[in-house]
């Protein structure tokens, strides 16, 4: 091979240079026989291209046949046979090679190729700019890229939008800057997006309709002629404001014998709107009571008398957290029919070093469960019962259950009742006015519909 040049042209692999001096046998890739590139070695000595090997292992792979070695057929275990051969790939990246490049007389080692090749101005290279195919030698890359290239990004100087020199002609053709003549031969040049505006309001040639159109005047004249017309048509102007004149005051006279006309009709609709609002107003009340009527009928108003709070507060402050609970009830008015329920509290619920009383409602297993619907939805509203002996000044606490969030407290009972849901006073509120009288207190709950 001594004299010659060694080219890849069967695997991608391959180098693909000239080599100054002959390369050794044993320096040759045994599959495709051209310069080991990223040289591997088997177990059996043999030495191949990184990639050829890995292809000739794909091969075998997808033929599911065994993995051997290329040369000798002798069988290899990839992990433990096949390894890379850097002392052989040193060896082939010291050979000397001459630069691929026509013209260029550099000559150097193979390991020295890339970075040569990034400065060699023989070398063919791309142009940089976008869409541009062209290929030449570095030498000539600036020249062309800023001079030459019809894709090179030029600036309008109308609008200053960059666009290719190749493009800049059909930009032209539709930039909004760019001027024009305008349509009227009047002389003037404008921006393209002006043309209008300058033909409507500016352009002396424009025609346009005289100032006393609304008059009557039908002539149409250049802007730069409206003086000369006005001059000339100043008895018939004057003579179309008088007719104007006159058919505006009789119209006038009509318009106003009508608004007159109207406002009478307006005054008797007016009247007829307070006698509707009047009785409107009449029947809201009365519906607004009959809902009232209804809604207390509907209501379901359970009172728990609670005796002798105070022990049961100490009681629990000795024994821990202990409840009392009320007799079960139900939610119809007859107390025979409907959700099965009863009131939970405990008498001083210790939250955070703040004694509290809370207040539970439970829904329990009732008889007519099978035929009511789940889940309970009823409005549920706690009342602490303000003791005070004129009515008027009781200042009641009241609290709203809401049974949509907390939906397993009020879904079908499966055992004999659910978990409880409530609220809490506290025992500083408790006692700050007529809720504890003679150690008793009176808690309501209100049953409701939804």
């Amino acid at each position: 091979m001594a004299g010659t040049s060694v080219h890849r042209n069967r695997l991608p692999s391959g180098y693909d240079e000239d080599f100054v001096n002959a390369v050794e046998d044993e320096n040759l890739c045994l599959i495709c026989h051209l310069p080991l590139k990223e040289p591997f070695q088997t177990r059996c000595g043999h030495r191949f291209c990184k990639e050829c090997l890995e292809e000739h292992f794909r091969r075998q792979g997808a033929q599911e046949k065994p993995i051997t070695c290329p040369a000798d057929r002798e069988g290899l275990d990839r992990d433990r046979d096949v390894f890379p051969d850097k002392a052989t790939e040193r060896k082939i990246l010291s050979f000397a090679i001459k630069c691929p490049s026509d013209g260029c007389q550099w000559t150097g080692e193979l390991r020295s190729k890339e970075v040569h090749l990034a400065s060699c101005l023989l070398k063919l290279v791309h142009c940089t700019n976008e869409n541009c195919h062209v290929t030449m030698q570095r030498r000539h890359l600036e020249e062309h890229v800023t001079i030459k290239c019809t894709w090179r990004i030029l600036t309008c100087d109308h609008c200053s939008e960059p666009h290719p020199e190749c493009e800049m002609q059909d930009h032209f053709g539709k930039c909004s800057k760019f001027p024009v003549t305008c349509p009227n031969s009047c002389g003037a040049s404008i921006p393209r997006e002006m043309n209008r505006n300058h033909t409507e309001y500016d352009c002396p040639l424009t025609l346009i309709s005289c100032p006393y159109e609304k008059m009557g005047c039908e002539t149409k004249v250049q802007r730069v002629q409206v003086d000369s017309h006005l001059q000339s048509a100043t008895r018939f102007h004057l003579d179309l404001a008088c007719v104007k004149l006159t058919n505006t005051e009789v119209k006038l006279n009509k318009t106003e014998a009508k608004l007159n006309d109207t406002d009478a009709k307006l005054n008797d609709t007016h009247i007829k709107l307070n006698e509707t609002q009047v009785k409107l107003n009449e029947t809201g009340w009365k519906l607004e009571a009959t809902r009232k009527v209804v809604q207390k009928l509907e209501s379901r108003i359970f009172i728990w008398r609670i005796n002798n709070f105070s022990v049961a507060v100490r009681q629990a402050k000795i024994r821990g957290k202990i409840s009392k609970e009320s007799v079960p009830f139900y939610t119809d008015r007859t107390e025979s029919y409907g959700y099965k329920l009863k009131v939970r509290i405990y008498p001083n619920d210790d939250w955070f070093f703040s004694h509290r009383l809370s207040v539970f409602i439970v829904v329990m297993k009732g008889e007519y469960d099978a035929i009511l619907p789940w889940p309970f939805k009823m409005k549920l509203k706690f009342t602490l019962i303000d003791q005070q002996e004129d009515p008027v000044d009781r200042q009641n606490i009241t609290g709203l259950l809401i049974p949509d969030n907390k939906p397993k407290a009020f879904a079908r009972p499966v055992k004999e009742e659910n978990e409880e849901c409530g609220c809490a006073i506290s025992h500083k509120t408790l006692y700050s006015r007529r809720y504890l009288v003679d150690d008793v207190l009176f808690i309501q709950v209100e049953v409701s519909p939804p």
